[in-house]
């Protein structure tokens, strides 16, 4: 008897615990129905250099570094002595209109002082920029009018020139922020120019000279319009 007593007392016990830890749970699934999973925060598009590339529609660009120019490196001035190859600086900026930003076409002004005389080129500037890990790689073509002036290569008196120019050039675009970049090139230049004037010796000069211009550009561009 005293042991029957003892498993009755047993069952009531465990069957009292089963129920208060199923009840238990039952809560607390309700409370997790009740209250849903926030869901996980999206994570943030890392900005990395590789990220940033130029944009906006309308730039404007300003630029200098070192030149050389040998006037008559493809041939001969008649009447008069070869003229020296010179080193000057050279500077002058572009306003144009990037199609998207690979493309960029605009009108470019530059200006080399080589002490005896300058050396204008102005005209039509063409740009592709191809986007890589980091920077963006230049190829840069122009054409345009070219002249001496505030004196000339050969001692010439009574002087008038003018002529064309065309230049080629390849470098690389660095974006800073995302209405500015950092650009340099190397560029070479072919000078054709129909000089005229009078020589020290009383000799008259008509004729067309042939030289090329070599320089390395470094330029600030500014980014407008469409710039995200």
């Amino acid at each position: 008897m005293k042991y029957l007593v003892f498993l009755t007392s047993a069952l009531l016990v465990f069957s009292a615990t089963a129920s208060a830890q199923e009840e238990a749970g039952t809560a607390t699934e309700s409370t997790a129905a009740a209250e849903p999973t926030p869901d996980p925060p999206k994570e943030e598009e890392k900005r990395s250099p590789y990220n940033k590339k130029v944009e906006g529609w309308l730039w404007l660009e300003g630029f200098a570094g070192p030149s050389a120019y040998d006037p008559d490196s493809f041939g001969t001035l008649g009447g008069v002595s070869n003229a020296p190859r010179l080193k000057g600086p050279e500077y002058g900026f572009a306003l144009g209109t990037a199609f998207g930003g690979p493309f960029f076409l605009g009108w470019f002004y530059r200006q080399a002082d080589y002490g005896a005389y300058k050396l204008m080129k102005t005209g039509l500037d063409m740009q592709g920029n191809i986007r890589i890990p980091y920077v963006h790689v230049i190829f840069r073509a122009s054409i345009g009018f070219a002249q001496t002036f505030s004196g000339n290569p050969y001692d010439l008196t009574d002087t008038k020139n003018g002529g064309v120019s065309f230049t080629g050039g390849l470098g690389l675009r660095i974006p800073i922020v995302r209405w500015i970049s950092f650009a340099t090139t190397f560029d070479w230049t072919y000078v054709g120019l129909a000089m005229q004037g009078d020589t020290p010796t009383g000799g008259r000069v008509d004729s067309w000279i042939s030289g090329q211009q070599f320089g390395a550009t470094f330029a600030l561009t500014f980014q407008f319009i469409g710039v995200r």
